[in-house]
């Protein structure tokens, strides 16, 4: 049997530990076998807590409309694992992802594509997947190596890149920074976007801890692009930097920016770019592209070379799904990937200045592990309904038990999509998903599937419903 895009998600998932393993020498020694094509990528690699995804679209966005060939890599994806990896704004082909895959485990894992193949199929590990309790069952795989999911899908995203012909290739990390699995990549320059307490499991319980391990991303000698941040946080930075000889330029000292998401304007390396109404709705997201233009400087060193126009047309027309992401033909479902007490807050912000002050529906569900009432917080004030939901991810929370978080009435519903289809029969204020990203993924698949087109108006002031 031929591997399929399936047989590679079911393996690659069937790896994930119960624990998450950091470190950078599994993930070092296979890309070395591999011919270290890891060494030949032009790299921004990204860090931080909140952010880091809307900075790495617009500066792919600008990238791109200078002519540029640009590699996406972020994590997690909405709907389909190869959203993981886009090359020139769309995601690879699977069978794109087949090919890096077989190339994995038959040079870097020494494993025969067919075995894994066999293995899939012998398990029943597609079934498995789409039980209540994979979380339990999951690590299997690792009969077959050592090596973690984000580690495989780390070397993956190096050969997709690698083979694609890249300028400019933008990696993300996936949890810290200092252990990630692309921390093993010697970049043209370093982003930390800004820091939150999170994970703190993993990366520690202090904002200066978990900027300790953010900041871990800073090589020798190699520039620092570094948002707005807390003082503690910053500090940490700062320290690090100056440790290792590496520049350091912060927004609102080295760089600068102002106004609205309506009409920004920066100034950068010499240059004043605006006022631009950005692609992306949010008082955050200038923030989010004064640091992506705060790289433009360190790459055109490495030759990478961006007009003033593509800046504007590329802060202009950037896309990036689930942030504040608007379908129908008024704009009436919104979808956001807010699944933090920061990212709601700064959602809410965003509610608050787009409809001003206009009631909307609330669509929300969560994984177990997120602070759920301090997200209620920020968000219930604002909804004259809350519909709670949960997606099909076996760690989300059972929607029952956030009633009590809610001082006035909701509704329960079995899924994202009966909420949705409920709310469709009964026409009203805007609805807004959020909660985690599978939420927001399902909740995208359902209106795409019920032919819900991407708002023509994407950016223009939205008319207060009801």
């Amino acid at each position: 049997m031929q591997m399929q895009i399936e047989h590679v998600t079911a393996f690659l998932y069937a790896l994930k530990p119960k624990g998450i393993r950091f470190g950078l020498e599994n993930t070092r020694l296979v890309l070395e076998k591999l011919g270290a094509f890891h060494r030949r990528l032009k790299v921004v690699h990204l860090a931080g807590s909140n952010g880091k995804g809307s900075t790495a679209a617009f500066l792919d966005a600008v990238l791109r409309r200078a002519g540029h060939r640009v590699g996406l890599y972020t994590s997690p994806h909405l709907n389909h694992f190869r959203e993981r990896f886009r090359i020139n704004g769309e995601p690879v082909s699977d069978s794109a992802v087949c090919e890096a895959a077989a190339v994995l485990f038959d040079q870097g894992l020494e494993v025969d594509p067919q075995e894994v193949v066999d293995w899939v199929e012998r398990e029943g590990m597609l079934d498995k997947m789409g039980s209540e309790t994979w979380y339990q069952l999951r690590g299997g795989a690792s009969e077959f190596t050592r090596l973690t999911f984000f580690e495989c899908t780390t070397i993956l995203a190096v050969l997709l890149f690698a083979r694609a012909g890249l300028d400019v290739t933008l990696m993300e990390c996936g949890m810290g920074g200092r252990l990630d699995a692309t921390n093993v990549l010697t970049p043209v320059v370093s982003v930390i976007s800004p820091i939150h307490l999170e994970h703190t499991e993993w990366l520690g319980d202090t904002l200066a801890a978990i900027a300790g391990e953010k900041a871990g991303i800073v090589k020798p000698g190699v520039p620092v692009v570094c948002a707005r941040q807390a003082e503690e946080a910053f500090q940490v930075i700062r320290d690090r930097a100056a440790c290792l000889d590496a520049p350091l330029y912060s927004l609102g000292k080295d760089f600068e920016a102002d106004g609205d998401w309506r009409s920004a304007r920066f100034e950068v390396g010499g240059r004043t770019f605006g006022p631009v109404r950005l692609g992306l709705s949010g008082a955050y997201q200038v923030d989010n592209a004064a640091v992506a233009l705060g790289c433009l400087p360190h790459l055109l060193e490495h030759g990478i070379r961006v007009d003033d126009r593509d800046v504007t047309a590329g802060l202009r027309g950037v896309v990036w799904p689930a942030r504040f992401e608007r379908f129908g033909s008024s704009g009436e479902w919104i979808l956001d990937a807010a699944h933090n007490p920061d990212g709601a807050r700064a959602l809410a912000g965003t509610i608050q200045d787009v409809f001003k002050g206009g009631r909307i529906r609330l669509v929300f569900g969560v994984l177990s592990d997120k602070q759920a009432g301090k997200m209620l917080d920020c968000l219930a004030p604002l909804a004259a309904q809350i519909d709670l939901v949960r997606s099909q991810d076996s760690r989300a929370r059972d929607p029952e038990t956030l009633l009590s978080l809610i001082p006035g009435p909701a509704r329960v519903h079995s899924s994202v999509a009966a909420a949705l289809g409920w709310l469709r029969q009964d026409p009203g204020e805007p609805v807004v998903v959020c909660g985690s990203l599978t939420v927001a993924g399902e909740a995208r698949l359902w209106l795409e599937q019920a032919g819900a087109s991407p708002w023509s108006g994407r950016g223009e002031e939205a008319q207060k419903s009801g």
